[in-house]
């Protein structure tokens, strides 16, 4: 099974275990049936669900942090930068964001904020 996330927040869930690219669109496949399609300049992120390991650890995980393993948004990076020029803690950072902390410090140094060595505080 795959979480297909689409533009603004939108996301469905496609019994699939094979996609195919076709001219800007990916076509998704079970046991050699086409069971979808999306424009791929819509996907914003494609994530595994049900898969025994990696599955239950993103639905563990998001127990704490909702947000966990989901593609960043427009808005929530403007968020992040606001937070961050305001010196929040990574506590605050956490808590506004819903993220764990290795994720806000990879998206920080992402995006220049925070340096290789630096760590959030």
């Amino acid at each position: 099974m795959l979480r297909v996330m689409l533009e603004d927040t939108d996301y469905c869930d496609v019994p699939a275990d094979l996609m195919s690219f076709e001219d800007g669109v990916v076509v998704f496949w079970r046991d050699g049936e086409e069971v979808g399609r999306h424009r791929q300049a819509r996907i914003r992120a494609l994530e595994l669900i049900g898969s025994r390991s990696m599955g239950r650890r993103i639905e563990e995980t998001r127990k704490t942090y909702p947000n966990a393993y989901r593609g960043w948004t427009e808005e929530e990076e403007d968020e992040l930068k606001q937070l961050f020029a305001e010196h929040a803690t990574r506590d605050q950072l956490v808590a506004a964001l819903g993220r764990q902390p290795g994720g806000i410090a990879r998206r920080l140094r992402q995006l220049g904020l925070l340096g290789e060595n630096e760590k959030l505080r």
